[in-house]
């Protein structure tokens, strides 16, 4: 259908996935975007999913679909996104460009990790600034120029965000 169009859905905090699954359960066509986020727990770093756009989620309805009582009333959601009487809708391209940066698994995949010279969970040291000498853990790309890590910090790994021409492999 060529009059459908995308809108942005606000949800609760940490409930996009049961949003997602009980607006799919009342026939709503729905986006999700997911992305494989590195996380540390009990000294072991794992990738699990996460929505690339913490608290929101994006339908595909028809201007008969709009039932935004309907949507928000689902649990999980809050509300469509809209000013006043007004729901902007998003522009497809906008949603073709998410979908392309998908890998074959489905994940939002910004290509960072290729362009960057470490791998999350490697090994770093500091070599400029104030953290000078101090070794660490590379933990992902946080923008061009920027990068989070976890500092061996007294006896406690410390996240921080440095720039990453200050980072060398240990």
């Amino acid at each position: 259908m060529t009059d459908r169009q995308w809108y942005a859905v606000r949800c609760k905090p940490r409930q996009e996935f049961i949003a997602k699954h009980e607006l799919e359960q009342q026939g709503f066509d729905v986006y999700l975007p997911i992305e494989l986020k590195l996380r540390r727990h009990a000294r072991r770093m794992e990738k699990v999913p996460r929505p690339f756009f913490s608290g929101y989620l994006f339908l595909h309805l028809a201007p008969t679909e709009c039932r935004w009582t309907s949507i928000r009333s689902t649990r999980g959601a809050v509300c469509a996104v809209h000013f006043g009487a007004l729901y902007p809708p998003i522009p497809n391209a906008v949603m073709e460009i998410l979908r392309q940066l998908e890998d074959e698994g489905g994940y939002i995949c910004e290509g960072e990790d290729s362009l960057s010279p470490f791998k999350p969970g490697e090994r770093i040291v500091m070599r400029g600034g104030q953290f000078s000498g101090i070794e660490g853990v590379f933990v992902c790309r946080n923008g061009n120029e920027r990068a989070h890590v976890l500092l061996d910090f007294l006896q406690r790994q410390v996240r921080t965000n440095v720039a990453l021409q200050e980072l060398k492999s240990a």
